[in-house]
């Protein structure tokens, strides 16, 4: 059997996160540093590097544990032909419910000085999520006449470009209604460039994809 952190462990490990989320909101993760940490947080310098060698680690493990948290959304049946039972691009409406109930953490990642390191990490994770959705949709050998890389991108993008306005916005409207929104901008260029390929089509010429 595992053994269970020392509580206090947990408790510093939380305090200085919870001091970088303060600080990113504050004035941006590139202009924090491991000082500014550890006088929010109120502990010493060598309490901070027992638990982490600089603010990226601090960072990236906050992420991870949001990873590790984020609902199952692709719990989904197998179907037939390698494909998957479900709504297609079922992350979003999952990941906007999970952004509502941690609301302080999505704010200080996505629109409150977050940075470049930040947002690369979030939308390499999204978009490891969306490749492989994708990916089980289609059968076999079968190719898209537009790179799959490209699609899994433009996809990433717009849902967080969404999930920036209403965070920016403080949550104007419920997550099942930003949800409908992004499906109705993607799901139909998405289905254009899939459907036909599982079928073992071609897209009509003149077809709009996206």
């Amino acid at each position: 059997m595992t053994a269970k952190p020392d509580r206090r462990v947990q408790r510093t490990r939380t305090l200085l996160k919870n001091a970088l989320l303060d600080l990113m909101m504050q004035k941006g993760y590139d202009a924090v540093t491991v000082q500014d940490i550890i006088d929010r947080a109120n502990v010493g310098r060598s309490t901070f590097y027992a638990h982490f060698t600089d603010k990226d680690q601090l960072l990236l493990s906050g992420i991870e544990e949001l990873r590790e948290s984020f609902p199952q959304h692709a719990t989904r049946n197998p179907g037939p032909e390698g494909t998957v039972e479900g709504p297609l691009l079922g992350f979003s409406l999952p990941m906007l419910l999970h952004a509502q109930s941690n609301l302080r953490l999505y704010q200080a990642l996505v629109t409150k000085g977050g940075g470049a390191m930040v947002a690369n990490i979030g939308q390499r994770v999204l978009a490891t999520l969306v490749h492989d959705e994708l990916a089980s949709q289609m059968p076999q050998g079968a190719s898209l006449p537009i790179p799959l890389e490209v699609v899994v991108s433009y996809t990433v993008s717009a849902f967080m470009s969404i999930l920036r306005w209403w965070l920016d916005n403080a949550l104007p409207c419920s997550p099942q209604e930003v949800d409908r929104m992004f499906r109705a901008l993607i799901l139909p260029g998405i289905t254009a460039l899939i459907q036909p390929a599982r079928s073992g089509g071609t897209v009509a010429e003149g077809q709009t994809l996206l």
